[in-house]
């Protein structure tokens, strides 16, 4: 029997691999830290879907930044503290989201059209962006924003690794966030 290219239960070694791009490594560590982060991320956020989202984020930015990664304390700490953070963030998003959406609504303010031209003129841009994006990607976008599939469903419907939906969408939403950014600066 052939010896492992690494021991599974060694963190550091695991780290080292995936930094090399082993992604066999990735997904052992994936697979050992999964469930108990989703657990973790849904004590802060209290819904399970966008709990397995935001820690599945966590694992593909950690695959995709893999050659940046600077791991000062043990792998566990620092893939606690990435969900943590990455979770705050949704949350702090959304309840700018929220807030945007609400001073959306009508006022009979002196701005209200202001914002009403605004608004569109973002909504314009953002579905503009959205079909500008290659064709494989705008659909994994699609399915995720537009009819509220998860990764994993995605993942079974397309046929295509649940990886791959990840880091479709984050390039997807980068690309967006770059192309609508100035309107959102300029409006807000």
């Amino acid at each position: 029997m052939r010896e492992p290219l690494f021991n599974p239960d060694n963190p550091e070694q695991l780290v080292a691999k995936v930094m090399e791009g082993d992604e066999k490594a990735w997904e052992h560590i994936t697979e050992l830290f999964y469930q108990p982060l989703v657990l973790f991320v849904n004590s802060m956020t209290h819904r399970m879907d966008i709990a397995e989202e935001l820690v599945q984020d966590v694992f593909v930015n950690f695959w995709t930044k893999r050659d940046r990664i600077e791991i000062n304390t043990s792998l566990k700490a620092y893939l606690y503290r990435a969900a943590r953070n990455h979770t705050l963030n949704h949350i702090k998003r959304n309840k700018f989201e929220m807030n945007y959406q609400q001073s959306l609504k009508p006022d009979y303010s002196y701005n209200s059209t202001d914002t009403k031209i605004g608004y569109s003129e973002l909504e314009q841009q953002l579905n503009k962006s959205i079909e500008e994006l290659p064709e494989t990607r705008r659909d994994i976008f699609k399915l995720s924003r537009f009819e509220d599939m998860t990764y994993k469903e995605i993942s079974d419907t397309l046929e295509i690794p649940i990886r791959q939906v990840h880091y479709q969408i984050g390039l997807a939403l980068k690309e967006l966030r770059e192309k609508v950014q100035h309107l959102v600066d300029y409006k807000l």
